[in-house]
């Protein structure tokens, strides 16, 4: 099972269309809280984009420069993946400013 974060919008008079989505593993919880991105990614549906992206950027440079939050990481994901899977996020939270979140 994994995490999905996703970004909806909804444009006049079309359906509701995802115009973002990532996955990563639940297993980086521990990471997440400790960056202090657990919030913005787990307790944001509903919200926009633009409302999560400086607490994304936040938790970004956090898992990136701090080398301690690697002791965090579950077995077989690498602090490369937690990266990754932040930028995508950060970078489509910012493009997709207006787009309302949904996460499952």
């Amino acid at each position: 099972m994994s995490f999905v974060f996703q970004l909806v919008r909804e444009d006049e008079g079309l359906p509701p269309m995802v115009v973002f989505e990532d996955s990563t593993t639940p297993g980086l919880v521990p990471v997440w809280e400790e960056a202090g991105v657990y919030d913005a990614l787990y307790n944001s549906d509903g919200r926009v984009g633009r409302d999560v992206s400086r607490a994304i950027s936040y938790g970004l440079d956090r898992v990136t420069e701090d080398a301690s939050l690697a002791q965090l990481m579950p077995p077989g994901v690498s602090q490369g993946e937690a990266i990754r899977f932040l930028e995508n996020v950060n970078r489509a939270c910012i493009t997709h400013g207006a787009a309302w979140i949904r996460t499952r």
